[in-house]
């Protein structure tokens, strides 16, 4: 009798183990889930090389979406590679910043004229392009089932355009059906999102598991449209890691949606 107490004291105890792990294994796959992607627009090359140990301080993996490749400096280029040894994305802005709603009517013409020569100039330079940021942030479905025969990965552009909490907007979320077209949210100052604006679209992202998309332009300390201060964007980065998202760029999207578990 005392053999059987003592064997099932012991299971029992093996069980309570067993348990408290699954818990841990649980609660750290819950702590995994949702993510956040950072993209910046034209180029700033300078100025986001400046905040690279920012990027680097905060595990923060941003997408590059670079136009007029065509004017690159040297100094420029070995910036942008630097960037992509950090792990950072380098994607295409187009040749001329060129509106594709403009071409609504000669879609082969946009690709022919602004997008094929702009992805093939990245490519010369060492940039695997992965990615498309459309200028002026719009586009139409048949544009978009153009380009998708060429670049795995689009991405539009919003801003708060209902004077709402950023939560609302579907489209800068991506999900598990929906990740190879995504939107994106404006955060420059003149956009005016407010950290506890953006902390409703982490939430959001956190509780659904997905991932909220971000863009802005030039990160500098002076107070301009399409400029985004450093104490700002730090403070961002800051949310980002204290709601445990996960730090993506554009081309991680379709393996972090079909890997999860």
């Amino acid at each position: 009798m005392r053999n059987f107490i003592i064997k099932y004291f012991f299971n029992f105890i093996l069980i309570l183990l067993l348990a408290g792990c699954l818990s841990n294994q649980n609660s750290s796959r819950n702590q995994d889930k949702g993510g956040i992607v950072f993209t910046f627009d034209d180029q700033y090359i300078d100025e986001w090389y400046n905040f690279r140990d920012k990027f680097n301080e905060y595990n923060i993996k941003a997408t590059f979406f670079i136009n007029r490749p065509q004017n690159l400096t040297d100094d420029q280029i070995q910036k942008l590679k630097q960037l992509a040894n950090d792990g950072h994305e380098i994607g295409c802005h187009g040749l001329n910043h060129r509106n594709a709603l403009d071409f609504k009517d000669s879609i082969n013409q946009y690709y022919a004229m602004d997008i094929k020569p702009a992805i093939e100039i990245l490519d010369s330079l060492g940039f695997t392009i992965s990615s498309f940021a459309y200028p002026y942030g719009s586009s139409t479905e048949k544009i978009d089932s153009l380009l998708l025969q060429h670049v795995p990965y689009l991405r539009k552009a919003t801003w708060n355009i209902q004077d709402t909490t950023i939560d609302f907007y579907n489209e800068i979320f991506a999900n598990s059906n929906s990740y190879a077209v995504i939107n994106s949210m404006g955060i420059d100052s003149n956009y005016r999102i407010t950290f506890d604006n953006l902390k409703k679209g982490m939430q959001r992202a956190k509780r659904n598991n997905e991932v909220l998309i971000l863009h802005n332009h030039c990160i500098d300390t002076i107070k301009d449209d399409y400029v985004v201060t450093p104490a700002y964007l730090e403070h961002v980065f800051q949310l980002s890691n204290q709601y445990g998202l996960k730090s993506l760029c554009i081309s991680d999207l379709g393996g972090y949606f079909t890997n999860e578990e």
